[in-house]
């Protein structure tokens, strides 16, 4: 039981990670990508900014309550010891969290996007993809 929950916990975990940081391990950030690549004039940095904290805020909020859910099904699986309705309820709602994140993750992506020029967005559009696409290196294979 201990070893499920922690796999658990673990897989919610990296699911978060990759989600919400769009980064492969070792990479640049996405953050750190879309300041260095795009050229970004000094009204744009100033838009980003304030887009990153106000997201920073809203992404802290995503974590609690994944945090919860997951503590939640956790008690779940410990109560029941069995994959049943309350299980795959809770699962249900962990779900509904992640992606809700995901989905106000990419609404954050492109009201970032919604301040650049037509050839930045381009470059944009292709370290985002790139993001998104990249298979993450297990830390056993690194």
């Amino acid at each position: 039981m201990t070893l499920a929950l922690a796999l658990l916990a673990g897989a919610g975990g990296a699911i978060i990670g990759v989600r919400t940081d769009l980064a492969a391990p070792g990479e640049p950030s996405l953050h750190d990508q879309l300041h260095d690549k795009l050229d970004l004039r000094e009204d744009q940095k100033r838009s980003f900014e304030a887009e990153e904290v106000a997201f920073a805020i809203r992404k802290r909020a995503f974590a609690s309550r994944i945090g919860a859910e997951n503590a939640t099904l956790a008690a779940a699986i410990r109560t029941t010891g069995r994959d049943g309705p309350e299980v795959q309820r809770a699962i249900d709602r962990v779900h509904t969290v992640l992606g809700t994140h995901q989905k106000e993750t990419v609404a954050h992506i492109f009201r970032m996007r919604g301040v650049l020029t037509p050839a930045q967005t381009t470059r944009f559009d292709a370290i985002v993809t790139q993001a998104l696409t990249t298979e993450p290196v297990p830390a056993d294979a690194r």
